[in-house]
């Protein structure tokens, strides 16, 4: 599908609903907007934070890193850092 819509002053766009209504984006929905080149590719920030997810975790299971080993140095980080 290809669209085209106007910028505003303030550097707003509309998508289209059809855009909206297939990828189920609300007005509570969060977008990440990358330049890729000449193009500005935007993604659902939850796509985006579930292929984080991913990595992080198959990063994880390559290194053997437990769950248990993780979430205590999350733990000794956040003693660093609040205190």
């Amino acid at each position: 599908m290809t669209d085209v819509v106007k910028v505003t002053s303030k550097g707003q766009i509309t998508l289209p609903i059809d855009i909206r209504t297939a990828l189920d984006i609300s007005d509570s929905s969060y977008l990440v907007v990358e330049q890729v080149g000449d193009y500005v590719l935007m993604k659902k920030a939850e796509i985006r934070l579930k292929e984080i997810q991913s990595i992080l975790k198959n990063d994880a299971k390559r290194k053997k890193i437990t769950k248990k080993q993780l979430l205590k140095a999350l733990e000794k980080s956040e003693k660093g850092t609040w205190n």
